[in-house]
């Protein structure tokens, strides 16, 4: 058993997290915005280096840093914002592993760090590129090992359509709940490698009971294949024929195609168990079975 804290713990995919460790047997805390509890006020470090005993008696030998604000479209708008709290915050949590002892920090990152394969496109993929390059600088200069995952869009089920994470599966499955018709930002060619939630945690935990070093080493986390919006679609209307999708312009900041390179994690030992056909399959078969 092992002390873990998980930031944003109560947020999409880091409840799943939580909740897996949880299972496992380990002693868990959360810290989320949502219960009133702020990293960057909580965790920031005094002027003499401690940090708030209400989390450093915790000591965590494993901090899985998933918090951050997501969305692509409002870092467009409020890049301060968005950069600060995903930087800032990650630092805190780099400092506060160093003098807790932590054994490792699982920190969340994401494909928007590379774009179209230039670089970030937009505030939030710069946001998560920077405390990548943190983590490498905290396990290479202060002995901090971590690990960055890149997650590619994490979709499932249970996903909200208003939730900071939403991917358009799941924006689809709410207009469809509601009667109306689901949309495509674009011409619909655009092409995503959809990563299964149980697999984004699943890559979570492997990477915490993983024996060997990371040293601040990045990964992505998908399937290792695209699939465009028109597919998509088309899984869709298996399902509900009836139902018509309008297309509407594409959204500022957005990147065109995104595929995972999964060998590098793979060949560690972790592998998808969920690809995107099959999952958009079972995400449609029980919104269909919820509405019959």
């Amino acid at each position: 058993m092992a002390r873990c804290l998980v930031t944003g713990h109560k947020g999409y995919i880091g409840s799943s997290v939580y909740k897996a460790l949880l299972e496992q047997g380990h002693d868990v805390m959360g810290i989320d915005l949502q219960e009133g509890h702020d990293i960057l006020r909580e965790l920031k470090p005094a002027t003499d280096g401690t940090f708030h005993p209400h989390w450093a008696n915790f000591k965590p030998e494993y901090i899985f840093h998933l918090a951050a604000i997501p969305r692509v479209a409002y870092s467009v708008e409020q890049p301060i914002h968005v950069i600060e709290n995903n930087v800032l915050s990650s630092l805190y949590i780099l400092e506060f592993a160093r003098a807790c002892g932590t054994k490792r920090v699982v920190y969340s990152s994401s494909s928007s760090v590379v774009g179209n394969g230039d670089g970030a496109e937009n505030p939030y993929g710069a946001s998560k590129y920077m405390p990548e390059a943190m983590c490498g600088v905290w396990s290479r200069l202060y002995g901090v090992d971590t690990v960055c995952l890149r997650y590619f869009n994490v979709y499932s089920p249970d996903q909200k359509a208003d939730g900071p994470y939403a991917t358009a599966i799941a924006n689809w499955m709410q207009h469809i709940r509601d009667g109306k018709e689901p949309f495509i930002t674009g011409d619909g060619t655009q092409s995503r490698d959809m990563a299964h939630k149980l697999d984004v945690v699943a890559a979570n935990i492997f990477c915490m009971n993983y024996e060997g070093s990371f040293g601040g080493s990045w990964y992505d986390v998908g399937t290792g294949n695209n699939i465009s919006l028109n597919d998509a679609k088309n899984i869709v209307t298996n399902y509900f024929p009836e139902v018509i999708f309008k297309y509407v312009a594409p959204r500022e900041g957005d990147v065109m195609h995104t595929r995972a390179n999964i060998l590098p994690l793979c060949e560690l030992g972790w592998s998808p168990k969920n690809s995107a056909r099959e999952g958009i399959a079972e995400c449609f078969q029980l919104l269909k079975k919820e509405m019959s």
